[in-house]
């Protein structure tokens, strides 16, 4: 089955296309996690929502590119990640920076996101959400009184909050929970403006936000940005 994680209007992250003829600049960037920087394109994970004093008996974190499982195309890499917090909220998230924009210019951006996961809705209803951003500063997890928080407004478990563009549930829909299936997540073909910073650039993160106690592991298949300027 083939890879993919789409964040369009034209950007997805690690190949770039821009066309200098053209009003309309389109910039496009791919992230399929299969070999540069040992397949992460550039993304990278992070985790926040836990206490500075949770140990391993309640916290348990984990990210690397390996091959997709049984259900999917088993030849094909994946960005896995793999996170449990028996105490809380735990909010997993890859993010990447995107260059090559003009600064301070708005565009028209699409996004569609893949997700590998093989958990039922009944075992993760209203407990672990999908969800994806993009932002003008760096998304980030930082200590504030005690717990690890993220800095952007990621809302609830169950409610996005500003700087998400994009919310879904991972329930997979194969009824063998053994494998691992691939849900899409898109803006249903809407696009939405996005305002680049003053060096030209953009943030983006895509996790789970979760309130399940228990181990969870998911792959970030592809992750495809598309942009046209404005």
């Amino acid at each position: 089955m083939k890879k993919y994680i789409l964040i369009a209007v034209l950007a997805a992250a690690g190949l770039w296309s821009c066309n200098e003829d053209s009003l309309d600049a389109n910039i496009t960037v791919d992230s399929n996690f299969q070999s540069t920087n040992e397949g992460k394109d550039g993304w990278v994970a992070e985790f926040a929502g836990f206490a500075a004093t949770a140990d391993s008996t309640q916290l348990d974190t984990g990210s690397i590119t390996a091959l997709l499982p049984r259900g999917l195309d088993t030849t094909q890499y994946g960005f896995r990640v793999l996170s449990r917090y028996s105490k809380g909220n735990l909010f997993s998230y890859l993010k990447k920076r995107v260059t090559g924009f003009k600064p301070n210019k708005p565009y028209e951006m699409e996004l569609q996101v893949d997700l590998a996961t093989r958990y039922s809705a009944s075992a993760v209803v209203d407990k672990v959400t999908f969800k994806a951003g993009v932002s003008q500063i760096e998304p980030l997890t930082k200590l504030v009184s005690g717990t690890y928080t993220f800095n952007l407004d990621k809302g609830t478990v169950q409610q996005p909050g500003k700087a998400v563009l994009l919310a879904g549930s991972i329930a997979s829909t194969n009824p063998d929970s053994r494998y691992h299936t691939l849900a899409t997540y898109s803006n249903n073909g809407q696009p939405v403006t996005v305002t680049t910073n003053s060096d030209g650039e953009l943030w983006f993160f895509a996790g789970t936000d979760s309130d399940y106690k228990d181990t969870t592991i998911f792959y970030f298949d592809r992750i495809i940005a598309r942009f046209k300027e404005l």
